[in-house]
């Protein structure tokens, strides 16, 4: 299945969010608080109207997707955010892949394989490492991308919530590349 690679718009929003509601159900207890009605018309509606306003606020955010060249159908999608000198040197982060979800139907294909690559090809070219925050379904994936896990842990809930689902992350980094290491990434990436 030949697929692209480009940056989202401000129409492919409501897709966006339709694919975070379709890549996690109702099995990612932080996605169940945040957008309760997620699997709803309304709650997608609603969702996508967050995710334009998540899109606009934030200048360092990169939005990108995955579309099926036969369809037309934007079928993954991936918000990266690249620190180019935009941080104090307190910080350690510099490009970090924020979100990224593939419509079930399309998943195991190679597309977040290529929505990952994208952005740690920017890295590569800006020389700094990238980190991402994992849930189990994306953990395999992450580590054959050269991320090694810094932190596992699992978010504990106030009392109030104590018969809701914990959540369990893994905080995960991968080193910036050597010249010889990152060169050619930028070619491997737009080969969809």
């Amino acid at each position: 299945m030949p697929f692209t690679i480009s940056e989202c718009t401000d129409a492919d929003m409501p897709r966006a969010f339709e694919l975070l509601s379709l890549a996690f159900g109702h099995e990612h207890p932080y996605i169940e608080s945040v957008f309760p009605a997620h699997a709803t018309a309304e709650g997608r509606r609603v969702g996508g109207e967050r995710f334009l306003e998540f899109r606009k606020a934030d200048p360092l955010a990169t939005k990108i997707k995955a579309v099926d060249v036969e369809t037309g159908n934007m079928i993954g999608h991936a918000r990266w955010i690249v620190c180019d000198g935009g941080l104090a040197p307190e910080f350690e982060l510099d490009g970090s892949l924020d979100l990224m979800t593939v419509d079930p139907e399309h998943q195991r294909k190679g597309v977040g394989r290529k929505l990952l690559a994208w952005g740690l090809a920017v890295a590569d070219k800006l020389g700094v490492g990238a980190v991402v925050e994992a849930t189990e379904y994306g953990l395999g994936l992450y580590k054959a991308a050269g991320y090694k896990v810094k932190h596992d842990y699992e978010v504990l809930l106030p009392e109030k919530w104590a018969g809701r689902e914990t959540q369990r992350y893994w905080w995960m980094a991968r080193p910036k590349l050597t010249t010889e290491e990152a060169e050619g990434t930028e070619q491997r990436v737009e080969v969809c």
